[in-house]
């Protein structure tokens, strides 16, 4: 399905002209991720965990075509993502944290539906389904503009928005971030049976306890290189290849001792 190999990504400081006109905190080249390489399958559910800083957003953005990779590549389904990125993002959904991926003076409702006319779904059904979506996700009821939802309702829309097109794979940046805990579980639950119907999924966190509920497998980067590929039963294991101090890092509490 998904396959990420070998990618790396290095962001250079603007050079002649373009240091007049661009504003950059940076004077030397920074590497972002490094050396990159996994893969997500049909039904897997992926979690790539890290602290803040690690390169996770860097990397689902390389992954959605919204950046080109320094050196590497990644394919879908042997789709090369950046030698044909609209075939590609037709068969992804994305949700990114902090976007504005929506049109907040337009109804939930409204967005769905012109997301999904954008997808190429005809105007019946683009309308369909964004009733189904909004009525899965609880959020028929609230159908306001969207500068008037909570933050936990945007990501609940953004979702709906990465679901409209029944894509094959998902692409999801820390979707838990401003849910409620129930919800949160819920929407654990709604990945797992996302999973069963055959979708793959890639998400990011920075909480290893939630990953390793949800997830099959775990990718850790820290300082843009992996430090942890595997199973998520291996991490609760005394012989678990992750670092005792990087567990410590990544779960809120874990370092306490009775």
């Amino acid at each position: 399905m998904l396959a990420v190999e070998r990618v790396t990504k290095r962001f250079d400081p603007p050079t002649g002209l373009l240091r007049l006109v661009s504003r950059s905190a940076i004077g030397d080249p920074v590497v972002a991720i490094e050396d990159i390489s996994f893969g997500v399958g049909r039904g897997e559910v992926v979690g790539l965990v890290g602290p803040n800083g690690a390169g996770k957003t860097t990397l689902l953005r390389i992954i959605a075509t919204l950046l080109e990779p320094t050196t590497g590549r990644v394919t879908l389904d042997d789709v090369d993502m950046n030698d044909d990125p609209v075939r590609a993002r037709a068969q992804l959904g994305l949700l990114l944290t902090d976007e504005r991926s929506l049109y907040w003076r337009l109804t939930g409702r409204q967005n769905l539906e012109f997301f999904g006319a954008m997808a190429g779904l005809d105007r019946g059904s683009a309308r369909r389904r964004a009733e189904e979506l909004l009525d899965e996700l609880e959020l028929s009821h609230r159908d306001k503009r969207v500068f008037g939802y909570s933050s936990g309702m945007r990501v609940r829309l953004g979702l709906a928005r990465a679901l409209l097109h029944d894509p094959p794979l998902l692409v999801l940046d820390e979707p838990s971030r401003s849910l409620d805990p129930l919800y949160s579980v819920e929407l654990g639950a709604r990945l797992r049976q996302l999973a069963g119907a055959g979708r793959a999924i890639l998400l990011s966190s920075h909480r290893l306890d939630e990953v390793a509920d949800w997830c099959d497998r775990v990718v850790v980067l820290v300082d843009g290189s992996t430090r942890f590929d595997g199973r998520t039963t291996d991490l609760s294991s005394e012989s678990a290849a992750i670092p005792r101090a990087l567990h410590d890092l990544l779960v809120p509490g874990s370092d306490d001792r009775e």
